[in-house]
Parts: structure tokens; C-alpha cells; sequence
């Protein structure tokens, strides 16, 4: 495999586990619990973290697009501070 290939599938990976872990670490406070929200969010951190931890075991081929995917998501964690209900509301 070569250099190039490693680095995209390293920055794919943390991307993917960065944003994992930070849907881990959100505290809910005074926000409205739903039920459906939740479970997606959970879901979805579950699927991240397997991914994530895919590519560092198993090297499988990981393209650029999966890559910038991954990093675009994981930012988008990041902006909503970890909260999935955000992400999902319309902008005013």
C-alpha cells in the first residue's frame, strides 16, 4: 500500500472516529429529550466507530470521496457540538 493510500485511510479514520467520540461526550443539559433523535444518534455513532475502527484493522481501500466524506461529517459534529437534533433542524 502506499504512503498516499495510508494517509487517506488514516485521515478517514480519525475523521470518522473524532466525530464518533464527540457524539459520545455530548451532554444533553436542558435540552428536550426525544426518543427518536437518540436512537439515531446512536446509530449513527455506532456506525462511525465501526468504521473508523474497519479501516485501522483491516486496511481495506479507502477513496479520496470517502475520505472528504468523512471530514465534512465529522465537522459538521464538531459545529453542533456533538448534538445529532442540531444537525438536523433547518437553518432559519
Amino acid at each position: 500500500m502506499h504512503i498516499l493510500a495510508q494517509l487517506v485511510a488514516l485521515i478517514a479514520a480519525g475523521a470518522y472516529l473524532a466525530g464518533s467520540v464527540r457524539m459520545l461526550l455530548y451532554r444533553r443539559g436542558d435540552s428536550q429529550y426525544r426518543r427518536g433523535i437518540s436512537l439515531l444518534a446512536s446509530l449513527l455513532g455506532a456506525s462511525m466507530a465501526i468504521s473508523g475502527l474497519e479501516i485501522l484493522l483491516y486496511w481495506p481501500p479507502v477513496s479520496v470521496w470517502r475520505a472528504i466524506g468523512a471530514c465534512a461529517l465529522c465537522v459538521l459534529i464538531f459545529r453542533a457540538r456533538g448534538n445529532v437534533g442540531a444537525l438536523l433542524r433547518a437553518a432559519p
